[in-house]
């Protein structure tokens, strides 16, 4: 089972996420993924500005899961909201990494879901190493979480995400500011999640 650090609504709170609380968290961003998107493809329809602006503000209230990392080490807070404080700040030099690795993988040119269908009949997804897939935020991207192959191998964690993208011919759409370990995946809703093998992630059968 691997440990995913996960937290809801707030950037100073880190938990240990199980199955339940991200059931939980699921349904707490499924309303708030359709307001994303309304807003999302209403700048898609009319260029304004504005309704981009809204649907990034939205999209910034919804659950967060760190998928790489499984624990951060308590340390003293250096930032303007946390300077000086004592706690378990989400700092790429204070994470424990959990070997796991997202994808973040935008823009594309059809369908995510349809894209899903392809690449479930084409590919193993479990022997590949694949744990969790999903419609991401605006809707036109999918994240896809995977078991990390060793470091001889396939290397550090963006190199990890290009060579897993490019078995699935997706080099083109990856987004390389995932190269983060502690950047967040914004949570969707249960009816956007494709693929998800519960055993792996959260030791629950399916």
């Amino acid at each position: 089972m691997s440990r995913i650090m996960y937290q809801v609504r707030t950037y100073l709170e880190l938990t240990q996420m199980g199955y339940e609380e991200w059931q939980k968290a699921m349904q707490m961003a499924k309303d708030v993924v359709a307001e994303v998107r309304r807003e999302y493809k209403a700048y898609l329809e009319s260029g304004d500005k504005s309704h981009s602006d809204k649907a990034n503000e939205l999209k910034g209230t919804l659950p967060g899961a760190c998928f790489q990392v499984g624990d951060v080490v308590v340390s003293i807070g250096t930032k303007k909201y946390n300077k000086g404080k004592r706690g378990r700040w989400r700092e790429m030099r204070y994470a424990y990494l959990n070997g796991l690795v997202v994808i973040d993988i935008d823009h594309l040119k059809e369908d995510p879901r349809l894209l899903f269908e392809r690449l479930n009949k084409e590919y193993d997804l479990k022997a590949l190493g694949i744990v969790l897939v999903y419609v991401s935020a605006r809707g036109e991207g999918l994240k896809i979480v995977f078991k990390a192959r060793p470091v001889a191998e396939w290397g550090n964690l963006i190199c990890q995400q290009y060579e897993m993208a490019s078995l699935l011919g997706l080099i083109d759409y990856v987004d390389d500011a995932c190269k983060d370990s502690i950047r967040l995946s914004w949570l969707t809703g249960p009816d956007d999640v494709l693929y998800c093998d519960t055993k792996e992630l959260f030791n629950v059968e399916p």
